[in-house]
Parts: structure tokens; C-alpha cells; sequence
């Protein structure tokens, strides 16, 4: 049966075993394509302007579900690009 410190020490060694100089350098992150992800009803009714029926959205972008409703009521179309 293993113990607690028997544990601890195999992964010592497992991470530890090549040293720090040895370790595999990490991928590096991409940045997202557009910043905000999530637009909620407040932000795309600041996006619109009177009277404009088509709303330009980023193709990643999650519209809430009351803005869905809220766009669908005044009939304005969502392109995503």
C-alpha cells in the first residue's frame, strides 16, 4: 500500500528527474480574435443606431438571449463576421 510520502516522492521524481533546465518550453497562447465574446442586451443596443435594421456582430461573439428577443421585435437581421 502506498502512503502519503510515497506518493509525494514518485512525483518528485517524475517532475524533478530532468531538472528545470531540461523542461519542455510551453506552446504560447494565442490571442482570441476579438476581445468581448459575450454581448449582452445594454451593448448591442449601444451598437445600434436609430433606424438601422442590420447589426454587424464578430463571428465568435454569444448574443444573449434577451437581446435575441429584443433584435427580433424591432425586425433587425444579425450578420456575423
Amino acid at each position: 500500500m502506498l502512503t502519503r510520502g510515497d506518493i509525494a516522492d514518485a512525483l518528485y521524481e517524475r517532475l524533478f528527474r530532468d531538472g528545470p533546465a531540461e523542461a519542455a518550453p510551453r506552446p504560447a497562447k494565442k490571442a482570441p480574435p476579438f476581445k468581448k465574446v459575450f454581448l449582452s442586451d445594454w451593448e448591442l443596443r449601444r451598437m445600434m443606431k436609430p433606424g438601422q435594421k442590420r447589426l454587424v456582430v464578430p463571428a465568435n461573439a454569444i448574443v444573449s438571449p434577451l437581446s435575441l428577443d429584443w433584435l427580433d421585435y424591432n425586425g433587425v437581421e444579425i450578420v456575423r463576421e
